[in-house]
């Protein structure tokens, strides 16, 4: 199931399914790391904003921004994986 990043609680390891967002946004969130398919660990969230652990690096985002990445728990079939993410690294330890 495909749901905003700021409805995650701590702990959640995800996959970025898609941005919702206008060209801005989503150019934002691509310099990021955060893009499509890739797993992002949810330090800390809520309706304040977000916490998160992608490619390694820590990034806290806004609740407008982390609101507008949708996401799907790492098992879910709703997102292919990234190509780049496909190590070891992938497990988010």
């Amino acid at each position: 199931m495909v749901r905003p990043l700021t409805e995650y609680p701590a702990g959640t390891v995800v996959r970025v399914a898609d941005i919702d967002g206008g060209r801005r946004a989503r150019s934002r969130m691509l310099a990021l790391g955060l893009t499509p398919g890739c797993p992002v660990e949810v330090l800390a969230g809520g309706a304040a904003g977000c916490r998160l652990r992608v490619r390694g690096a820590e990034v806290v985002l806004c609740c407008g921004l982390a609101g507008k990445i949708m996401a799907a728990e790492m098992d879910s079939a709703d997102v292919v994986p990234c190509g780049c993410c496909l190590s070891s690294r992938a497990r988010m330890s």
